[in-house]
């Protein structure tokens, strides 16, 4: 008996092993075959995009006598928006409209940064998937975790996002005409006029590095150069290149309040505290030694310490700071100023840290209110403080008013973002939990369609959230009443399962013969 035992034993544990192996090289798969077409895809574009590229290039047209240099081929492309399902272009995403205002010769196009981003959007998406099948790897798996945050916080504030891009190439252009003054032998002027005709960072972020790396430059040009590349690095979610470029600058430059405030949030952000404390820190200790300094600007960096402080539970410091901070931008900015109800979030954040829940509960409230004051009820600045009060109601009992916060955050989600956004998933997710705590079952099968449709095309059909979100639609669909409909959900869901774990039964006996 005890030898059966250990068969069946072996057996579960071996058809585990099996699904587990079939899953990562079926995912192998898909990722080669998406990656060949996404090239092929690109490639195709770039030959279609030839003649529009040109017209990127208004100062070539105004000088015939100076016709731009030819360059290599960039890394990045205009090419256009893709479903990292398919590979197919979106259009629905290629026709967001452009901001008011958006001058047609700008340095960077809108079409362009809208590819750019989408494309860097399904790259993070197919790398994230590609680390969940691998075993271990802990820290690259929250890094690209921390990627596609930036990612889909970028996308979900498309103008901000293109507003920044737009300051961040025309401050290098700046700099490169520097440098080019300064040692005309060097490619300066060419990887400025790359940068300015086609908006090819590859080759700016490179020849900034180099010239990081060149001891014979002055060190503050070298310092701005490893600054430069870090906001380039950054734009492109390499995250922990543009910490290590932010610190070379700083390591150069250390009272530059230019690379301190990007340096410090960014190191919070990837949750690298000490160099985050010691960073706003002295951006804190430099505003003040400033002749006449901005009194909000100060309390913005208090804050930012506080916030850090706070991390890393030094509430000592953090309470002070968060005080002088808040008395600060009231009496600059007003009591109803966004970045006072940030300030009141943090707080309330602080306050959970310390499980006193019913209090960050009020502070959240009160953060809400002042944002939908001056922001109004549709945007997305709201989000944040919606998602705590509605997961602390949830701890409550306070089913409904979860389910009220849970139904706002969609509606300003819906209005804001393109239909198949991942926090759109997420949040169609949690609304369909939220009605099912409420009992609306119902209402709970309809959102849970949605977020299902939505995680198809972002992640393909044989994904662990699809068959767990199928498994979900047949005990929503139970407790209906519905027992067909469950009984073909889960059978859709088992079928899933079983065909993984056939396929590697099929590999390893290919695999032993």
């Amino acid at each position: 008996m005890n030898g059966i035992l250990w068969l069946v034993l072996f057996g579960a544990v071996s058809a585990v092993a099996l699904a587990a192996f079939w899953r990562t090289h079926a995912r192998k798969k898909r990722l080669s075959a998406q990656r060949a077409a996404h090239k092929a895809l690109l490639k195709e574009e770039r030959a279609q995009n030839k003649e529009a590229e040109s017209a990127v290039s208004p100062e070539a047209e105004r000088n015939p006598q100076n016709p731009s240099p030819s360059f290599p081929e960039s890394k990045e492309t205009a090419g256009p928006v893709f479903d990292p399902s398919t590979l197919r272009p979106l259009p629905q995403l290629t026709a967001v409209p452009a901001p008011v205002g958006v001058r047609s010769d700008a340095v960077l196009l809108w079409a362009v940064f809208l590819a750019r981003l989408y494309a860097l959007a399904a790259t993070c998406r197919l790398r994230l998937e590609a680390l969940e099948d691998r075993a271990g790897g802990d820290a690259d798996i929250l890094m690209a975790h921390k990627q596609m945050q930036v990612v889909n916080d970028r996308t979900a504030h498309l103008e901000e996002s293109y507003q920044e891009e737009l300051d961040c190439h025309g401050e290098i252009l700046a700099f490169l005409d520097q440098l080019a003054a300064a040692r005309p032998e060097t490619a300066a002027a060419t990887v400025r006029a790359s940068l300015l005709h086609r908006a090819a960072r590859t080759e700016a972020e490179n020849f900034l590095e180099a010239w990081t790396r060149d001891t014979q430059n002055p060190p503050q040009q070298v310092a701005k150069a490893a600054f430069f590349s870090a906001r380039l690095a950054e734009l492109r979610a390499d995250l922990s290149l543009a910490l290590a470029r932010y610190a070379i600058a700083l390591r150069l430059d250390p009272r530059n309040l230019e690379y301190l405030r990007p340096a410090g949030n960014l190191a919070h952000f990837l949750g690298h505290y000490e160099e985050a404390g010691a960073w706003r820190a002295a951006l804190e200790r430099r505003i003040r030694l400033q002749p006449g300094y901005n009194l909000a600007v100060l309390a913005l960096a208090q804050r930012d310490l506080a916030f850090t402080c706070l991390k890393v539970g030094r509430l000592d410091k953090a309470g002070p700071l968060y005080k002088s901070a808040m008395i600060a931008l009231s009496s600059a900015l007003g009591n109803n100023h966004p970045e006072m109800a940030t300030s009141w979030f943090q707080i309330g954040e602080m306050q959970e840290s310390q499980g006193a829940l019913e209090r960050a509960y009020s502070l959240y409230q009160r953060s809400l209110k002042m944002l939908e004051s001056s922001l109004g009820l549709l945007d997305q600045r709201l989000c944040p403080a919606l998602d705590k009060l509605a997961s602390l109601s949830l701890r409550f009992g306070r089913d409904k008013d979860a389910l009220a916060y849970r139904r706002k955050i969609v509606a300003i989600l819906e209005r804001a973002l393109p239909p198949d956004h991942p926090l759109l998933a997420d949040n169609w997710s949690a609304l369909a939990e939220a009605y099912t705590k409420c009992d609306e079952y119902a209402q709970a099968e309809r959102c849970c369609l949605k977020s299902l449709k939505i995680n198809r095309a972002i992640h393909g059909r044989e994904h662990p959230i699809v068959e767990a979100q199928l498994s979900e639609l047949s005990w929503l669909c139970a407790q209906q009443g519905r027992v067909e409909d469950a009984n073909r959900y889960q059978d859709e869901a088992e079928n899933l399962h079983l065909a993984l774990i056939q396929e590697a039964g099929a590999i390893a006996e290919t695999a032993r013969n």
